[in-house]
């Protein structure tokens, strides 16, 4: 039975997040680390949440974020966050630029749907995750000829609080993770 994820509202809040591939199978190598790499980061810009670290394995990763309280968010902002998201827009996705933008500028009801449907995505971990995993697979699928799920599950994630250094702690934990599998010696040759 599915449960809810115990998630912070109105506050700063840390999170351990993780997510393994389809029977654990081993499917990136250094390419699709990078891949990843890089849609963790644009997805975090658009959401708002902050990246503290991360490790990417051949068959998951975890990432350790930061996810603030929502704040109000100017229209220009919104665009740049969305842009974020298409460094190489297609036509389609330039066109679809130029919809939101009118649409923002117009004011009224348009642009409150617009601003509602961008700014739900932002400012939770289950949607950055959710955005990630999904943009991953897509372009992993496409890439291989394949179809199909690629991760085993939803993803698993912890909030990080407490006393003592928890966050320090489950950093070191993430960060160590190459070097308990025998990949690297030290951390810094990781990802």
């Amino acid at each position: 039975m599915r449960s809810n994820r115990l998630k912070v509202s109105g506050a700063d809040a840390v999170y351990h997040c993780m997510t393994r591939t389809v029977n654990g199978e081993r499917l990136f190598g250094d390419r699709e680390k990078e891949i990843l790499r890089k849609m963790i980061w644009q997805v975090g810009d658009f959401c708002g949440v902050r990246i503290l670290t991360f490790c990417i394995m051949s068959n998951h990763f975890h990432v350790l974020v930061e996810v603030p309280e929502m704040e109000s968010i100017s229209d220009a902002e919104l665009m740049r966050r969305y842009k974020v998201l298409y460094p190489k827009p297609t036509k389609y996705q330039e066109a679809s630029i130029k919809v939101l933008e009118r649409d923002l500028a117009a004011g009224g009801e348009e642009a409150e749907a617009v601003r509602h449907k961008l700014c739900v995505r932002m400012g939770d971990v289950s949607e950055f995750m959710k955005t990630v995993k999904q943009r991953f697979s897509i372009w992993f699928n496409k890439s291989h000829r394949r179809f199909g799920t690629l991760w085993a599950d939803r993803f698993k994630s912890v909030l990080v609080e407490g006393a003592g250094n928890p966050l320090q702690t489950m950093a070191a934990y993430i960060d160590l993770n190459p070097v308990r599998a025998g990949i690297v010696d030290d951390p810094k040759e990781a990802n």
